[in-house]
This record gives structure tokens, sequence and C-alpha cells, in this order.
């Protein structure tokens, strides 16, 4: 059981570790729990939460595009009762710069100086 805990915190963290930290979009829907604790208050929270739930945190140059839609039915009774929903999230992303390109930008490098650098530079994903 020792060996199991470790195992799955280890995979945990190298996930964590190895991952994008460029654009981060998560979409979830139906039902989940939240726990938490506020440091500056020392206070815990505790969220039950049902729908869907759009947490996106990205970079420039990035448009996300949120749709749902839900219809019930109106009887009272469980059996005549209907209730449809249809939801989508879309997420463009454009070129995106770093750091190191607006720095030359502001030193002065033209236009055909920061593109022959970044065909030169090896692709990073």
């Amino acid at each position: 059981m020792k060996n199991a805990i470790f195992s799955a915190a280890a995979v945990a963290l190298v996930c964590i570790l190895t991952g994008c930290g460029h654009n981060a979009v998560v979409y979830s829907d139906g039902i989940g729990f939240d726990a938490g604790l506020d440091p500056e208050h020392l206070s815990a929270s505790f969220n039950l939460r049902y729908g869907k739930i759009l947490t996106v945190a990205v970079r420039d140059v990035v448009k996300v595009k949120m749709t749902g839609e839900a219809t019930g039915g109106t009887e009272t009774t469980p059996a005549n009762a209907s209730t449809a929903t249809s939801s989508g999230v879309e997420v463009e992303i454009g070129r995106q710069v770093n750091g190191y390109a607006r720095d030359l930008i502001e030193a002065g490098a033209t236009a055909e100086q920061i593109r022959a650098l970044l065909e030169s530079a090896p692709n990073q994903q």
C-alpha cells in the first residue's frame, strides 16, 4: 500500500513538472467537489458544484468560445420529465512569442533579423 501511494505521488509529480504551462484550458461537465484552505484567514472551503465549469489560463493571441444550452421538461413526474444539454468549447491559439523576441524588438532588431533567428532555432513545443 505504501509503494502504491508513493508511485501515484511520483507519477503525479512527473506529470506536473513536465507539463507545458503556456496555455491551460480545463473544461468539466457534471458534478465536482472542491476542498481548499485559505492560508491568509486559516479557513477551509468546501464546494459542491453541478454544471459546466471552464477555467482558462492562457497567454496572448488566444480566442476562447464556450457555448452551452440546457432545456428541461415542465412535467413534474419523473417518467415524463425530459432534459437535454449541449455544450462545447472552442480554443484558437495564434502565434505566440516569448520574452526573448520582445527584448529583441525593444533593442531595435528588424523583422528580418528576428525571422532569421526564429527559423534557425530548433523547434520547441
